[in-house]
């Protein structure tokens, strides 16, 4: 299960940067266009497209590996256990919330292929399409939050660290014994 998990949150990252690459394509299409006098219809809205689905889908990859932001001025200055404990709290609480957010995307997806919306671009396209990816993306960063507070209430381990928080703490160690 943990190989599965781990290779969901990798493709998750990977579909994000693939995103990035296509508006960068996208965007570099549009100025050699220019400069011939073509004109791409719809290139700011699927950039926008696209641009929201990579922050949606790179969520869960950057939580796996530490990288959002986390004050831990408060939690540093707390004993093992007690950081442990608001650690536990935190993500319990955290996986509520991002549920609750991924089950309301995923609702908004329905409802968009329910009502057949369509974005107001030069290329009317089904607002469902457009929306899935953020709806994924939420769905796989419920289930990254999920899994920490799981792993963190059944066998205490914690959330990944930050190379910042990393390197703070490899500082703290060497000042202690040197």
């Amino acid at each position: 299960m943990r190989q599965f998990l781990n290779r969901l949150y990798m493709m998750s990252g990977v579909s994000s940067g693939v995103c990035i690459v296509i508006i960068c394509l996208l965007i570099l299409m549009r100025v050699i266009g220019r400069w011939m006098g073509i004109v791409i219809p719809s290139s700011d809205d699927f950039a926008g497209f696209l641009l929201a689905a990579s922050c949606f889908l790179a969520l869960a990859y950057t939580f796996h590996h530490g990288g959002h932001i986390r004050v831990s001025l408060f939690t540093s200055r707390l004993s093992e256990k007690r950081s442990l404990f608001f650690e536990r709290f935190i993500l319990t609480f955290a996986a509520l919330l991002v549920s609750y957010l991924a089950y309301e995307l995923s609702y908004m997806v329905w409802e968009s292929w329910d009502f057949e919306e369509l974005s107001s671009g030069y290329i009317a396209v089904p607002m469902w399409i457009v929306q899935m990816p953020v709806a994924i993306g939420s769905i796989v960063m419920a289930i990254a939050v999920i899994d920490a507070a799981y792993c963190s209430l059944l066998y205490g381990q914690r959330i990944a660290l930050s190379e910042e928080e990393l390197l703070a703490a490899s500082n703290n160690k060497d000042s202690e014994h040197g």
